[in-house]
């Protein structure tokens, strides 16, 4: 029985929570005779084929809640943003994320993890539920969804679920050895969790096929080879799984079969489940601001203590700027969208290409040089000019935020961009990714964004090409992790302790378990 509590969201029910029974059944010792509540429904209400539809509903809401919830804190690690020093980010969880120093009770790794392992549950209950014997009959005319779609959902999820914890969760006592649990097994390493991603991955493939959904097929492919890509490609201590030149090959053909141009395969977001960006690292409030790469705009404490410092007279962190790669070339607004954050922690403003729902804000791009003139990286609020926009008088920025997301922004899981730049690095790396070369593809990617073509691609353009076109979207960790073209920006060490490189699992997760 797993220790996650099971909440499953109805559409056009507002209101209503549905609690798997199982999951509190220890409440019984403590509260008898009492009716169940009217909105709240049992485990075995669910195996009812009919309920089939709803429960991958279900599923689709808790990867929307999982997906933003673990990226936007694994950019936060990574050199991608930085804890805001504005009097809006208060939250030291944060601040520790950005610093490497991750507390054993870090509430947000905590929450993120907690609806990340409610997602994996959900997804492993479904095939459960279709693998016993208890009248969950897809056969059954009351069904809402074939065995192909019930299997291929069960299957997919619970492989998007395991690439997760192999990606981004890290073990408890070291903060350099990736991997996570499943319920209450033993630390799993990372490439055992990659290689169960792609158990997973091939079985949902089948379904897909079954179904004759082509497009559902592409998008199977595309994300097994960057899960094969990350497992081939880190330079784990762990052996067995899912790694080296294996996993490499295997990434080159499931890439082959990948994504085509304007494919993608989006989590989506509204009003009952949103974007997590928008609250922690964007318009909504701003723990996490852009990166710029500047010693003065690190909080004092914790952050500052734990970068590298490329140039001591000048400040220049080992970490790049995303301020100074938009400043000596506005065009890359199209992939590096950022507001303006005023000294009170409120948005004046944004550039590029701003999704729909914060258009209002939106500055032309051609003054974008008036602004970061003006703007001085020291770590205190300056004037904004007046000639730009509608700025007066006592406006002021102090720090840069991403404005690629807003709270109804769907994000895409991958997009066949990213796909394209997968393709390319293999082809980099001696593999066989398609008729297109590592050149072509990434020329392509870079003409959607209306930017000009390179002349020639290596293995550390990739890193940069990366970098910007998958600009806040839980990339740059694992990117910096394997590709030895781009620098690990923080020390190696602060006052003794090691510090993260994948988000620690936390005492909620470690606690109850005895395997740990």
């Amino acid at each position: 029985m797993s220790s996650y509590a099971t909440l499953l969201k109805r559409p056009l029910a507002l209101g209503i929570l549905l609690v798997f029974a199982g999951t509190f059944a220890a409440c019984d010792s403590f509260v008898s005779n009492v009716d169940q509540p009217k909105d709240a429904a049992g485990d075995e209400q669910f195996n009812d084929p009919a309920e089939a539809e709803y429960l991958i509903t279900g599923i689709r809401a808790q990867w929307a809640d999982s997906h933003s919830g673990v990226t936007d804190l694994a950019d936060g690690l990574s050199d991608e943003f930085r804890f805001g020093i504005n009097s809006n980010a208060t939250f030291p969880t944060f601040e520790q994320i950005d610093a490497g120093i991750i507390r054993d009770d870090n509430n947000s790794v905590t929450n993120a993890l907690a609806d990340l392992q409610e997602y994996r549950y959900l997804a492993d209950d479904l095939l459960r539920r279709l693998e016993e014997s208890n009248g969950f009959d897809p056969d059954a005319p009351a069904a809402s969804a074939s065995e192909a779609e019930i299997r291929f959902a069960a299957n997919v999820h619970g492989a998007n679920a395991r690439y997760y914890l192999a990606t981004y969760f890290g073990h408890p006592d070291d903060p350099r050895r990736g991997g996570a649990t499943v319920d209450t097994s033993a630390f799993i390493p990372s490439p055992e969790l990659y290689q169960r991603a792609e158990n997973k991955y091939a079985n949902a493939l089948e379904q897909a096929e079954a179904m004759g959904d082509g497009l559902l097929q592409r998008r199977v492919q595309s994300v097994r080879a960057r899960n094969a890509l990350y497992a081939g490609t880190h330079d784990f201590e762990a052996t067995g799984g899912l790694q080296g030149t294996e996993a490499l090959q295997a990434a080159a053909e499931y890439a082959r079969e990948g994504l085509q141009e304007e494919e993608s395969w989006d989590v989506a977001y509204d009003l009952n489940t949103v974007n997590d960006y928008h609250n922690q690292a964007g318009a909504g409030r701003l723990q996490l601001a852009v990166q710029d790469g500047n010693k003065a705009q690190l909080a004092n404490g914790l952050p500052s203590e734990s970068y590298r410092v490329a140039d001591e007279s000048t400040g220049e962190l080992v970490a790049r700027s995303h301020v100074e790669t938009v400043a000596n070339n506005p065009q890359e607004l199209s992939r590096i969208p950022l507001t303006i954050i005023g000294s009170r922690g409120a948005t004046r403003g944004g550039f590029g290409a701003l999704p729909p729902n914060l258009t209002g804000i939106s500055i032309d791009r051609d003054e974008f040089s008036a602004v970061f003139e003006d703007w001085q990286a020291d770590g205190k609020a300056d004037a904004l000019p007046t000639s730009v926009a509608d700025f007066e008088d006592g406006d002021t920025i102090i720090e840069w935020g991403q404005g690629k997301w807003e709270e109804r922004t769907d994000m895409p899981f991958i997009s066949w961009q990213e796909l394209f730049l997968i393709r390319a690095e293999l082809e980099l790396r001696g593999y066989d990714a398609g008729s297109e070369t590592a050149l072509e593809l990434v020329n392509t990617v870079r003409g959607s964004y209306s930017l000009s073509d390179l002349s020639s691609v290596d293995l550390e353009r990739i890193a940069v090409e990366r970098d910007r076109t998958l600009f806040a979207t839980g990339s740059r960790l694992p990117d910096q992790r394997r590709m030895k073209a781009v620098e690990w920006h923080l020390k190696d060490q602060v006052n003794g302790q090691k510090t993260a490189q994948w988000l620690q699992l936390t005492q909620d997760e470690t606690g109850p378990n005895p395997n740990l």
